[in-house]
């Protein structure tokens, strides 16, 4: 694990995951993830009972199979007669009757689904976490364990050169340029910290798929930028980007936007075109 020291769990007893951006009860003290903050979530022994804090009960689902009476706190609907089965009685003979064919098209409809509402479910997730991340970022004693976090979520996904030793390896998320006027989303890649930014720019570029004239004179060239405040994060291509992490220019991590800038003009990014980048980004 790299970050040890990252996180607490929460105290809550039915709960006891690990929280990356824990919050303390202002009454009990308690440490709580986001889901069980709230006095009423965490039964807080500080603050007097309403009701409103009533204990929602629990929900049990009772097998349909004839005889039993196992119950489950989680539904597991058969994707055919839609009625609910334990695991002893999970193939209780409701594609006996079907052909081959006919099972393979519901399997294939219920993954389908299955798949949609993880999809949904998931990105709901991520957008809850961003939101945290976001009103932490607003803490200064938080915005060290928040960049420790993206560069955690970065390095899980990120695409570049795999001969890169990981121990070189820095991380961000690369802003493409618009096709058609339309923004692209951010993509994870990592180069080199011994890198130049042109031997990077052209890693990105072949990632991206995208045009690289870099090398052509009098066509339009390939920079990098901050996406918080769209500075250019060198004049020259040979910098290496331990030289501008070291200078505190860029961090490991940061989300950068690649765009085309023409040669004859100063590198620079339209005020109104970042904001685009950045609203596509909240």
């Amino acid at each position: 694990m790299e970050f040890p020291d990252l996180g607490k769990r929460c105290t809550h007893k039915d709960c006891e995951q690990l929280d990356f951006l824990p919050i303390e009860c202002t009454k009990c003290q308690g440490v709580f993830c986001m889901d069980h903050s709230e006095f009423s979530n965490h039964s807080c022994s500080h603050v007097e009972n309403t009701e409103s804090r009533t204990k929602q009960a629990t929900t049990w689902y009772e097998c349909t199979f004839n005889g039993c009476n196992t119950k489950y706190g989680c539904e597991m609907q058969c994707i055919k007669c839609l009625q609910h089965f334990c695991l002893l009685h999970r193939h209780h003979g409701c594609f006996d009757e079907l052909t081959t064919k006919e099972t393979k098209k519901l399997l294939r409809e219920a993954a389908k689904k299955s798949q949609n509402q993880f999809s949904i479910v998931k990105e709901e997730a991520d957008k809850k976490i961003e939101a945290t991340l976001r009103q932490a970022e607003l803490q200064p004693q938080k915005k060290g364990m928040v960049q420790q976090i993206r560069l955690m979520k970065l390095k899980g996904k990120a695409l570049g050169d795999n001969k890169i030793p990981m121990s070189d390896r820095i991380y961000f998320s690369i802003h493409p340029p618009f096709k058609n006027n339309q923004i692209i989303p951010a993509v994870p890649l990592f180069t080199s910290k011994n890198w130049t930014i042109g031997r990077t720019i052209d890693l990105f570029a072949s990632r991206l798929k995208i045009e690289n004239s870099n090398n052509k004179l009098n066509s339009l060239k390939l920079h990098l930028f901050k996406l918080n405040d769209g500075k250019h994060i060198s004049e020259t291509m040979e910098h290496a980007f331990s030289d501008l992490i070291s200078k505190e220019i860029i961090n490991n991590g940061d989300s950068l936007i690649l765009d085309y800038i023409s040669p004859k003009i100063k590198p620079e990014i339209e005020s109104d075109k970042l904001l685009q980048y950045q609203l596509s980004n909240v």
